[in-house]
């Protein structure tokens, strides 16, 4: 997978997390992800209906690992207290691209662990 991260995407702890975590989300690396979240992690795709606890979540990536992301950019990665959020933009292996915002919220202000993520996920038009 091809990735394009600005160099100040890693300038706090949480930031770092955040970009590993959405590297490996990308990379449908699920056991370096799952070291991240908390037992009761929920995960709302808007547009779908929310999955709760990790099992679940599990099962709903697995689901979605047929089309690899292919070139991953990440524009920008926000934090602030329990809060955090980056943007991008994934091109698949298939061609497609899609613009995306996650939403983590951590279980703390230290942010170790993720007890919930709001994904924003939109299939760019091609020109």
């Amino acid at each position: 997978m091809q990735l394009r991260i600005p160099s100040n995407c890693g300038n706090s702890p949480k930031s770092e997390l955040v970009k590993n975590l959405t590297v490996h989300f990308a990379a449908y690396e699920l056991d370096q992800v799952f070291q991240f979240l908390d037992d009761n992690i929920s995960w709302t795709l808007v547009g779908n209906t929310p999955i709760s606890g990790k099992a679940a979540f599990r099962s709903a990536l697995e689901n979605m690992s047929g089309n690899k992301v292919a070139k991953l950019t990440i524009n920008g990665i926000v934090t602030h207290g329990k809060e955090a959020a980056v943007h991008g933009e994934m091109t698949m292996e298939d061609g497609g691209v899609f613009g995306f915002a996650d939403f983590y919220g951590f279980t703390s202000a230290k942010g170790v662990k993720v007890k919930a993520i709001t994904s924003y996920v939109i299939q760019k038009t091609q020109n």
